[in-house]
Parts: C-alpha cells; structure tokens; sequence
C-alpha cells in the first residue's frame, strides 16, 4: 500500500488512508513522509512547507485512471525539494526546483 502521513504541530497523526483531506491539515504539519509498500521515506522535520501530490494519467473519457507517481516536498530557502517514487517499478528520484 502507497500513502503519505504527516505529523501535526499539536502531535496528531494523518494520514492518506484516514478522515483527514490534505487541504485541512497542510498548514499544520511539521513531519511528512511515504509509505511505499512498507519502505519509508521520511523528509526532514519542521520545514517551511509540505507537499503531497500524484501524477496521473487517463482515458479521454475520464474513466482508467492510473497513478504514475507520488511525491512528497519541502521547501528550503528558494528551492523546492521533491523525493518522487514511480508507481510501476519503485525508482525513487530527487527533483531540486
């Protein structure tokens, strides 16, 4: 199974897979990591912000949804680091933007 979880400033924990949408914690979070199947990626703690995302593709119609990849960021300064993971064989990459 493939999910982020993040830690919040009051110490709760989320995650993908739980009651929480991103939207309603992202403010909040001082930890974020990956679960991939087990393997965890964890950036580091308290940065200035968070990012969870998917690249996906579909049919025109809208129907055969796959995800290709997630990813999880943080900023540091003027640059956005991104640790994505490619859903079909597992390669992880880091993107320095």
């Amino acid at each position: 199974m493939k999910y982020w979880y993040a830690k919040t400033k009051n110490g709760n924990e989320f995650s993908e897979t739980g009651s929480k949408k991103w939207d309603e914690i992202q403010d909040e979070i001082i930890e974020l990591a990956l679960n991939i199947d087990g393997q965890r990626i964890t950036l580091p703690p308290n940065m200035e912000k968070y990012v969870q995302a998917k690249t996906a593709s579909a049919d025109l119609n809208g129907n055969n949804v796959q995800i290709e990849s997630r990813y999880i960021s943080f900023k540091i300064g003027n640059s956005i680091i991104r640790v994505r993971v490619n859903e079909t064989n597992g390669n992880v990459s880091i993107e320095v933007d």
